[in-house]
């Protein structure tokens, strides 16, 4: 399957678990939002505001985990001369536990380079 140029880069960031990569994909003002935010940060809307919330996110995230794989089944995409939206579906494996996979959706949109918002939904 061909991705979007994003879709790759957000895929490749998050399975490096690298802190720094992952920050550096989110715009300045960029947010990211998920049920694991609102319970691991402490944040009862579950929202992510900035690089750095981001990093701290990526940080705890990769501190917990030995590996993060996304096998993506199905996106959506529209993309733009500045930007674009996607809704990316995949199976989402961690430490390499196979019988522990879930499925999830995310809502990514990002202007030139950068994701603008992300909205993660676990199944």
């Amino acid at each position: 399957m061909k991705l979007p140029l994003m879709v790759a880069r957000w895929r490749d960031a998050w399975q490096s678990l690298d802190p720094a990569v992952i920050a550096a994909l989110y715009a300045p003002d960029g947010t990211h939002m998920s049920a694991v935010v609102a319970g691991r940060m402490k944040r009862p809307d579950g929202t992510l505001r900035g690089r750095e919330e981001i990093r701290a996110y990526a940080e705890a995230t990769a501190a917990r985990l030995k590996s993060f794989q996304a096998e993506i089944t199905s996106v959506i995409a529209e993309e733009t001369t500045d930007g674009g939206r996607a809704s990316v579906e995949y199976w989402r494996t961690i430490n390499g536990d196979e019988g522990g996979r879930a499925r999830v959706v995310e809502i990514i949109e990002w202007r030139q380079d950068a994701i603008t918002a992300c909205r993660v939904f676990h199944f």
